[in-house]
């Protein structure tokens, strides 16, 4: 995916000052798609950093888990919450330690990229167990990753953010368009960059790259479909934003692709918010 020619050289050399991720969450991630690994040998290259292995405890005995009993190991841990869950624990601490959770970003409220994030995140995984249970392991990591460009951007556009906020409430232009306009190039193709920099699953990297044009996706536009809906929905809920015209509509097709139609949407969004409501907020608290 050639990406990096439409990025102008002080947003590369952004990019390039991200530490890179830590070799332990790649290896997860490669394991968890293995399967025929053990809990064991996750455990075991997971225990490599105490300070995760601190972390993703903390995140297990927290009330949004709701284990009835204290976590006191990895091999618990997973035993209560399977692979796919440890995988997002993981790669939600290791992210949450790059990025300030309470960073502004245009259109948002203060720390509300974040809320929206966590808030996309649930909403992927349950829409993903309504219509593709197999994808269901890269759902929540790909709606929780899906703006990580627009964390970069609240960082270093201080000075055009306001452009493009502008164009948004007064020249009617939606938000790709507004930062095509001041930026040459979108958060989307931005969060893409890191994502490939970051050697990612193609899933996760198309997913970052096209969630508002699915259809962009020529190899995976199952799993882009899924995060386009969460990430409208999440948006037309209002989680975490703070301009109306963040909202976009749900692409038809992409409800097609799985035999679904604006009624199913109504039904499943009224899931999403009870979900979030009750889901969300913990999260971000423990992780803050």
């Amino acid at each position: 995916m050639d990406i990096k020619k439409k990025i102008p050289d002080r947003f590369l050399s952004i990019i390039e000052e991200i530490p890179a991720i830590p070799d332990v969450v790649v290896k997860v991630m490669q394991l968890t798609r293995n399967p025929d690994v053990t809990a064991k040998e996750l455990t075991d290259m997971i225990s490599n950093d105490p300070g995760l292995t601190g972390n993703i405890l903390r995140l297990c005995n927290s009330a949004y888990y709701g284990i009835p009993r204290v976590v006191s190991s990895l091999n618990q841990a997973v035993m209560y919450l399977g692979f796919h869950t440890i995988r997002n624990l993981v790669l939600t601490c290791s992210i949450n330690s790059f990025f300030n959770p309470k960073q502004p970003v245009y259109g948002y409220v203060n720390g509300g990229i974040w809320h929206h994030s966590v808030a996309c995140a649930i909403t992927s995984e349950l829409i993903c167990n309504h219509v593709r249970p197999e994808l269901h392991d890269s759902a929540f990591t790909a709606g929780l990753l899906h703006d990580i460009g627009q964390l970069i951007l609240g960082i270093s556009i201080k000075d055009t953010s306001e452009s493009i906020v502008d164009m948004m409430i007064n020249g009617g232009v939606d938000e790709l368009n507004a930062e095509i306009n001041s930026l040459g190039f979108t958060h989307e193709e931005l969060g893409a960059h890191l994502a490939n920099a970051w050697n990612f699953p193609d899933e996760l990297i198309h997913a970052i790259c096209h969630h508002h044009n699915p259809l962009d996706s020529k190899t995976q536009t199952e799993m882009t479909s899924i995060i386009h809906i969460a990430d409208a929905m999440a948006l037309e809920l209002g989680f975490g934003i703070e301009l109306e015209q963040m909202k976009f509509p749900v692409n038809p097709a992409a409800l097609e692709m799985f035999g679904l139609n604006q009624e199913w949407l109504a039904t499943m969004r009224e899931e999403a918010v009870t979900l979030i409501d009750e889901k969300a907020t913990q999260f971000m608290e423990i992780l803050n």
